[in-house]
């Protein structure tokens, strides 16, 4: 099933209609509130800081559910060395400042020992820093990869796509599967994430032999994309790719599709996997096609799917669900592995020794704090929910 490989110490299995999650102290805007919950003596405290409200709530709530959904799993097998397991959960809003105000005070917390640290790119960099100056392990549910003068201790790990293999297959299934030639692309330049990849994605369109016919920039929250609709009636791309948030992408594709844009919408580096985008957009994002390293095909991603379903019901993002899923499901075979849930070195040694790791899916170590899945499948969006591409 979809647990073996964790060897967390406890029975395995999918277990359906598990008991309640525990949650422990909710930090609100960087501060502490006082627990309903009271820990046991046997507790270990998990600090998650994710962006809950804002422009980005979409990914940080879907990387939530899919934290809570793994302690619950740990929680229904004993916890993790025997220690049932709370969540300290931080609303950071998206806002760099406010994430390191809160990382920092679990690093002030000795009773944490490891932190989920924010998605954003940018909160994850800001988090990062406080996470290498005080020793507290932090691991980011889909945030990239950081360099080593970002990571210069080490503390701070990832769960990610390996993205620069995902778009380049992507592209090299478009050109021969779909008979592409053109691609334009838009991306949020105020979105540090997109931003990064915006160059990727134009040096690999190039790289695989297609014609980038536009490179867009947009601001995040923009109401009206006339101007770009207007290059895009012009230069006729055969594909178009978004580079959004999940609400401005369904706004543009709605705009698109009313001014008679033509060619195929997609998503190379999985940011748009939300299927709301569908409702969103009032249909306009039908076909959109995205690149994703999931897929019911998989069983333990399959077997993610069905707990998850049990829980909150069809998965709306599991993108992102799956990867704070993993995130926190690497935390515990980290502190298995390391024999403790308290002594921060010895879990950080732990997570840097790991060759590899299956949680909802299965990635491999490729050192610098980055466990990568290379694995690309390819959905396409339907008003149920997304579907297994037909090549």
């Amino acid at each position: 099933m979809i647990f073996t490989r964790l060897k967390l110490g406890v029975r395995t299995g999918l277990i359906v209609g598990a008991a309640a999650l525990t949650v422990g102290p909710l930090m609100v805007g960087g501060s502490i509130a006082a627990s309903a919950t009271p820990k046991s003596a046997s507790s270990v405290t998990i600090g998650v800081s994710e962006m809950l409200t804002g422009a980005n709530e979409y990914y940080g709530q879907a990387a939530l559910k899919g934290v809570q959904l793994a302690t619950q799993y740990l929680n229904a097998h004993g916890g993790i060395l025997g220690h049932h397991v709370v969540l300290s959960v931080a609303d950071d809003a998206s806002l760099s400042d406010q994430a390191v105000d809160i990382v920092r005070g679990y690093a002030q917390n000795s009773s944490i020992p490891l932190a989920i640290a924010p998605t954003y790119q940018p909160n994850f960099e800001a988090a990062c820093s406080v996470a290498s100056s005080t020793g507290l392990p932090i691991i980011g549910a889909q945030s990239a990869p950081l360099t080593k003068s970002q990571n210069p201790k080490g503390q701070c790990f990832v769960d990610t796509s390996d993205l620069n293999t995902q778009i380049a297959a992507a592209l090299k299934t478009l050109k021969t599967d779909f008979k592409v030639k053109s691609i334009a692309l838009l991306y949020d330049s105020t979105n540090a994430y997109v931003s990064e990849f915006d160059g990727v994605i134009a040096n690999l369109v190039k790289k695989a032999g297609l014609k980038l016919t536009n490179n867009l920039a947009v601001t995040t929250g923009l109401t009206s994309y006339g101007s770009q609709i207007t290059s895009l009636l012009q230069s006729k791309p055969d594909v178009i790719v978004p580079n959004m948030v999940t609400a401005d992408a369904a706004r543009f594709m709605q705009q698109a599709r009313a001014e008679s844009v033509k060619g195929m919408f997609a998503d190379l580096i999985s940011e748009l996997t939300n299927s709301d985008i569908y409702s969103l957009s009032s249909g306009a994002a039908k076909g959109l096609f995205a690149a994703t390293p999931q897929s019911v095909g998989v069983p333990s991603f399959a077997a993610f799917i069905k707990l998850y379903t049990a829980r909150y019901g069809a998965p709306q993002d599991p993108t992102y669900s799956g990867f704070g899923y993993d995130a926190m499901m690497l935390a515990a075979s980290a502190m298995e592995k390391a024999g403790t849930v308290t002594n921060r070195k010895a879990i950080t040694a732990a997570l840097s020794k790991l060759s590899g790791f299956s949680g909802s899916i299965t990635y491999k170590n490729m050192g610098s704090g980055a466990f990568l899945t290379t694995t690309v499948y390819y959905v396409t969006l339907t008003k149920s929910g997304y579907k297994p591409a037909k090549l």
